[in-house]
């Protein structure tokens, strides 16, 4: 039964969980102000709740799992995976007929699968995840812009009926985001090379680094690279260890993928080779093209050297004259391009 106001029926958004992602999704739905529509949060930490309310990212926030989800149309799961299975059993004897469910986490192959486990036949499930390229550690970072101009991963799942799947187009589209569309395994296997392999880098590059005798040195000059390079490896050791194992399968073929590039870089290194140069600089490229958003765009890498870098290689040799020739002519350039001539 749908809740009222002044007699008239309201539509029912439910937002469960309540990380910076969850809270950012209220504020953002309270900022468009949809008509005749209630968000309601759920929440069972008393401090955060009452740091949510303060915010005043939702009409109400219920403590109670199923009075919160009473009614709803959406039901928005923002849980950490390793919580996400009880709330799919809980859900399943609570939601109304016609609901839908979605969530904002990775590994949409487990999350389908526990959908398809204890949801009704009469629930549908539809993966969701909006890809936001900033850390998000805190309640602090919430944001009702957060989700503009962004991709919002849609993942329908087997059974999800067609309404449902526009049910959560509709709700990317209405905080500004633009609908993606994935199966559920290219997701996870991108998920798992964007989301968990930082992570698994992050633990290797500390353990490496630390387990030595020499630490106790060491320590002394790790500095602010250490602190950028390490900061992943201070989050939840659980939720890390949960998160990796629910999508095994494709981190495994990460990790084998940064074995290979770390032994490429390995032989460069040690052979002193001109390539070592070149995987700096395509590595500069690519992330400047991802900053930029250009990644799809098309780029011809065959370029004749210029006729300051032929006179140059004369002097210098062509490895240097490149490099000497080039600087400070990234003006006439892609902004992504790193100054130098090819």
């Amino acid at each position: 039964m749908n809740p009222t106001y002044r007699g008239v029926n309201l539509e029912r958004i439910t937002i469960i969980g309540m990380g910076p992602l969850g809270a950012s999704l209220g504020l953002a739905l309270q900022n468009i102000r949809l008509k005749n529509t209630e968000v309601v949060g759920h929440c069972l930490n008393r401090n955060l709740r009452s740091s949510i309310s303060k915010m005043s990212a939702f009409d109400s926030i219920e403590n109670n799992l199923q009075k919160a989800v009473d009614g709803a149309q959406l039901v928005v799961i923002d849980a950490p995976i390793n919580e996400s299975k009880d709330l799919f059993e809980l859900l399943g004897s609570f939601l109304s007929d016609g609901s839908v469910v979605t969530d904002m986490r990775s590994s949409k192959k487990r999350s389908a699968a526990w959908a398809e486990e204890f949801l009704p036949q009469s629930v549908s499930y539809v993966g969701g995840r909006p890809i936001i390229k900033k850390l998000m550690n805190d309640l602090e970072d919430s944001s009702p812009t957060l989700f503009e101009g962004i991709n919002y991963c849609v993942i329908p799942s087997k059974t999800a009926e067609d309404q449902a799947t526009k049910t959560v187009v509709g709700l990317a589209e209405s905080v500004g985001s633009v609908p993606y569309f994935l199966d559920v395994d290219e997701h996870d296997s991108y998920s798992a090379a964007m989301d968990n392999l930082p992570h698994i880098i992050a633990t290797a590059f500390v353990n490496a680094t630390t387990s030595g005798d020499s630490w106790r040195e060491m320590h002394k000059s790790a500095g602010g690279l250490f602190d950028m390079q390490s900061s992943l490896s201070s989050n939840d050791p659980i939720d890390a260890e949960v998160d990796s194992l629910t999508m095994s399968e494709p981190l495994i073929y990460w990790v084998d993928q940064m074995i290979l590039s770390l032994h490429k870089l390995r032989t460069e290194l040690h052979d002193d080779s001109e390539d070592f140069l070149e995987s700096f600089i395509h590595a500069w490229e690519q992330r400047a093209r991802w900053e930029a958003d250009v990644v799809d765009e098309k780029v011809s890498m065959e370029n004749l050297p210029s006729a300051a870098e032929s006179m140059a290689s004369a002097f210098l040799g062509d490895r240097l004259a490149r490099r000497v020739t080039t600087m400070g002519s990234a003006d006439k350039k892609e902004s992504w391009r790193y100054p130098r001539g090819q």
